[in-house]
């Protein structure tokens, strides 16, 4: 397949979608420069296609929970993680106070907002700046680049962040909140505030299309069984209410996350991750030209998804065949 040609065929019948509205419940989001479009596919080899402004910037958001959820899972181990955060979807809004007080137990999902909080205080660490630079550092890990916070968005959230903090304390008071409120969501708000291109989304989806392992470094940042864990505690919200639909109209080829900045982030197993930035955004806070390419490449690029794993297969058995021919040569 012509990845380049299919990315500027896309991108080409996209952009003239004018459709959403920027973010206006984050001051510093509603200054978005609307008219950005980028797309990049990075392939499970690690190479990759862009088209479009491939190189900007828009903060990551929602898109961190994804990358936070892996760090716990990898430090406390998935069954752990289970017990305390859960995979049930809401199929509210992902910032609903009602959502979190009707919730039975620990069952919120790690992709709204009060999920996501009690999974980053899993990594609580005493020391504030070390508690943060360890999330920081796993982000630019599965980027492959050093990756920055925006400092404007990071104060801009801080200040209206009163949602989330309120959030934060009913989790306490109902146990559910493992870490002090005020510094667990100081470090939520710092990883919501990292800025990515669509290159350095399409370059972190492909770790988690290659089973764990980084298609560019070789280096396997988290396990086969953690990476489906992950992927599985995407369908029920990781586009938030929008979530089963995009299962329908991809015919489950896909699993995609997306942030209020503009970016979509999406997984095709044994094919590799798109990466798609625009900021303006449907009712459900997700990139309306991000949402419309990216059906339209993961049904292009997801018929590779079982060529690609039958691919792997034989690959796996034959190198057996020979490992064993070897043997018995000994």
């Amino acid at each position: 397949m012509d990845y380049q040609k299919l990315l500027e065929d896309v991108y080409k019948k996209v952009k003239s979608n004018k459709g959403g509205k920027l973010a206006s419940y984050i001051p510093q989001l509603a200054k978005a420069d609307p008219t950005i479009f980028g797309i990049t596919f990075c392939d499970i080899n690690g190479k990759c296609y862009s088209v479009g402004d491939s190189n900007k910037k828009v903060p990551i958001e929602s898109i961190s929970k994804l990358f936070s959820l892996a760090l716990a899972v990898k430090n406390l181990g998935k069954n752990e993680v289970y017990k305390k955060i859960g995979t049930d979807g809401s199929f509210m809004p992902f910032n609903s106070i009602i959502a979190a007080k009707l919730a039975p137990t620990h069952t919120i999902n790690p992709y709204v907002n009060q999920g996501a909080m009690a999974t980053t205080s899993l990594l609580y660490k005493k020391d504030q700046k070390e508690y943060k630079n360890q999330i920081l550092d796993n982000l630019s890990n599965f980027a492959n680049t050093e990756l920055k916070v925006g400092e404007s968005v990071y104060k801009s959230e801080s200040a209206s962040n009163t949602t989330n903090m309120s959030l934060a304390y009913l989790l306490k008071s109902l146990n559910r909140f493992y870490a002090p409120v005020e510094q667990a969501v100081d470090a939520y708000t710092y990883q919501c505030s990292v800025t990515v291109s669509s290159k350095d989304l399409a370059t972190m989806a492909s770790v988690f299309a290659n089973a764990g392992k980084h298609p560019i470094t070789n280096k396997q940042l988290i396990s086969k069984d953690e990476t489906e864990y992950i992927l599985n505690t995407l369908k029920p919200e990781g586009l938030y209410e929008y979530s089963p639909t995009w299962m329908v109209k991809t015919d489950g080829k896909s699993y995609a996350k997306s942030g209020v900045g503009g970016g979509i982030l999406i997984v095709i197993p044994n094919v590799g991750g798109i990466g798609l930035v625009s900021p303006k955004l449907d009712k459900y806070g997700n990139s309306v030209r991000g949402i419309e390419a990216g059906i339209k490449l993961s049904n292009k690029l997801g018929k590779d998804m079982f060529r690609n794993k039958k691919t792997r297969k034989s690959t796996s058995k034959q190198q057996k065949t020979k490992k064993s021919k070897k043997m018995k040569k000994k």
